[in-house]
């Protein structure tokens, strides 16, 4: 175990490669937030998050760096199954106490949170998916994907970059393949969408009225506000964190 911060420490986990953040409440029964980042993206993206003194008082904080970014493994696509494999077996690992754990996930983290629901480990409480990719149909495809996509321009992008391309263009037939799996999800779960997110359509928050049971559902609409609301709505997102807590 490296020490980079006395805020937080830092783990690896060889099993999977996969490197992640820590910081342990003094209460070892206190509940887990668990972050799970987008593409690209790495920890880094909620590193203010595990310093924010309102969520160190109640919980213990865990981000991971997914598989193929940052420190994990890192310019190696894996599927969602597989990434939320290596975060299943991390947790059974970490949750040394029966402790509650809520997955906090942003864009193609939120849905992997959203997977996660689905399937239904035991060491999960709640779920809250920020600006999450759900629905097949309103996959959207940027430009600076095709580069990575080619052999004779993919050398031109990072290789956090290309493992993003790599998940995109390989999201809408993966979604596919669970699209009729989110009945199943029987715990709490949060979906906060901007309405003028201009990456993952708003129309996705449809989709989960639609598809995930009401009596787990709850949905926030952020009006005026685009795709990176764990950046631009920080107090915010903190807020309606700790309340869908309280209320599950």
């Amino acid at each position: 175990m490296e020490k980079e911060d006395a805020s937080f420490d830092i783990n690896y986990f060889e099993k999977y490669s996969l490197r992640w953040l820590w910081y342990e409440n003094q209460d070892k029964d206190a509940p887990i937030l668990l972050f799970i980042h987008g593409a690209p993206g790495s920890s880094s993206a909620f590193l203010s998050y595990i310093q924010e003194d309102t969520l160190r008082k109640d919980f213990s904080i865990l981000i991971i760096d997914r598989l193929g970014y940052g420190y994990s493994d890192y310019g190696n696509y894996q599927p969602i199954p597989d990434q939320f494999e290596a975060i299943d077996t991390l947790m059974k690992e970490v949750r040394e106490n029966n402790q509650k754990v809520y997955t906090v996930g942003h864009s193609y983290g939120g849905t992997i949170a959203g997977y996660t629901a689905i399937q239904d480990p035991d060491w999960l409480t709640g779920t809250i998916m920020i600006a999450p990719a759900l629905d097949p149909e309103q996959e959207k495809y940027l430009w600076f994907g095709k580069l990575a996509l080619y052999k004779s321009t993919r050398w031109m992008v990072s290789k956090s970059l290309r493992v993003a391309a790599d998940e995109k263009y390989s999201h809408e037939e993966e979604l596919r393949t669970f699209v009729n799996d989110w009945g199943q999800i029987n715990s709490p779960i949060l979906h906060i969408h901007g309405d003028k997110d201009g990456l993952v359509p708003y129309g996705n928050i449809e989709f989960s009225e639609e598809k995930i049971p009401g009596k787990w559902l709850k949905t926030k609409t952020i009006t005026g506000e685009g795709h990176l609301l764990p950046f631009t709505e920080k107090e915010l997102m903190i807020k309606e964190i700790l309340q869908f807590i309280r209320q599950s």
